[in-house]
């Protein structure tokens, strides 16, 4: 018999077949350079399919088949070993299938207690605390909350105006500006499953790497009282990974331009701890709706790269009337080597973006301009491949990271 036939009257495949041969499972005349499927080998493969059936392994199967070839279980002694086998086998399998349902319980625990009820949510608002801060972005005076209405310790609606003409609107604790783009430049955001199922796990790693190396910087760092500002939170959002390990009497705004984002950005960070002192702004040009000078810590959350993909200006510059003489600057930026042909597809994609963005030296030039000096940075490395996320990336170019940290210059 032919190997394919063979291989067609027990249902597997003529790979199976040659490699059962290899292992010395079946053992076919052969003539010339072709195999003949004997009786033997359909006796063997009878027993070899039982076996599988019973879950042994190939090489158990090897093991009992061996003692099979040499006994032939003729007598009592042999077919009890062969029935102490399957009695162990069967022993294994309950075992197995105990494991197996205390896994199944186990997961359906998890799944329980990672499915947060309603009433472990925790709603927040704008704290108090934060209403001191809130200045006209154009004339730089404070501005004036009208209808306001408070639950509990948080402003939950409202509006900001200012005598020029200036006003932003408070919706379920959330400020939102008129400086928003028309739609979303991005189809799905850095929480959405479409955004990581973009990203090559490693870029993935790269931006864990990146993570690590905040979370040391500003844990290290003396944070007590300081306003720390993240406004990158639509593309790369870094602070909410570990807020609940830095300070708590620091205050934290996030900024974004998706008011989806923010919100899910605002119910991670109540399950995580609802006590933070926590703003969220929607808006989409940096100009703020906050008191001049008053940015400790500001987390470049690959702002320059992402604010400047989409606009001609560096993000520092537009935000430097918040920055005061020692405030500091901590973050990433990705480049590529200035020869890359990634730079061009740039220009064409993103026809209004800064004409240096992902070049080398655009960082460390930028932050000079606007009386910044790198005082401490790290290359983490490169990716070749960092997803479709990054629409101008030409395969097999390197994408650079780098963590730095910056201060005012003195």
């Amino acid at each position: 018999m032919k190997i394919g036939t063979f291989a067609k009257l027990f249902h597997v495949t003529t790979d199976t077949v040659r490699y059962y041969i290899e292992l010395g499972l079946l053992i076919p005349d052969k003539k010339n350079i072709h195999y003949q499927m004997n009786q033997l080998c359909l006796d063997d493969m009878a027993f070899i399919t039982e076996l599988k059936k019973f879950h042994f392994s190939l090489q158990e199967i090897h093991h009992v088949l061996s003692y099979r070839r040499v006994t032939n279980f003729s007598d009592h002694e042999d077919i009890d070993y062969y029935n102490n086998l399957l009695i162990d086998k069967k022993n294994q399998l309950i075992k197995e299938k105990d494991d197996i349902s205390n896994a199944i319980l186990s997961i359906e625990n998890a799944v329980q207690s990672s499915s947060p009820s309603s009433k472990e949510e925790n709603f927040t608002g704008i704290p108090f605390s934060f209403v001191h801060l809130f200045y006209c972005p154009k004339c730089h005076v404070p501005l004036e909350m009208k209808n306001v209405t408070i639950k509990e310790v948080y402003i939950h609606t409202g509006s900001l105006t200012c005598n020029c003409g200036y006003h932003a609107a408070i919706e379920e604790g959330i400020i939102i500006t008129s400086n928003l783009y028309e739609t979303s430049p991005y189809p799905s955001y850095f929480y959405d499953k479409e955004t990581i199922q973009e990203l090559n796990p490693s870029m993935i790693n790269l931006f864990e790497k990146s993570n690590l190396w905040l979370q040391k910087v500003l844990q290290n760092a003396d944070l007590k009282n300081k306003l720390i500002v993240e406004t990158n939170v639509d593309a790369v959002v870094s602070l909410p990974k570990y807020i609940d390990l830095l300070e708590t009497s620091a205050y934290y705004v996030f900024s974004g331009y998706s008011l989806a984002m923010l919100k899910k950005l605002k119910k991670r960070i109540e399950r995580m701890n609802s006590k933070l002192n926590v703003l969220y702004i929607l808006n989409s040009d940096l100009n703020l709706p906050l008191k001049p000078h008053c940015i400790d810590v500001f987390v470049d959350s690959f702002t320059a790269n992402d604010f400047s993909l989409l606009n001609p200006q560096f993000p520092i510059h537009v935000l430097n009337n918040y920055f005061h003489s020692s405030s500091t600057i901590v973050g990433g930026y990705s480049y590529y080597d200035s020869s890359a042909k990634s730079l061009k597809n740039i220009t064409a994609l993103y026809p209004n973006s800064h004409e240096h963005i992902l070049y080398p030296k655009y960082l460390e030039e930028n932050l000079s301009v606007n009386g910044f000096e790198i005082t401490q940075s790290e290359y983490l490395g490169s990716c070749t491949e960092p997803g479709i996320f990054f629409d101008y990336h030409v395969i097999n170019e390197k994408f650079h990271m780098q963590m730095y940290m910056a201060r005012v210059k003195q």
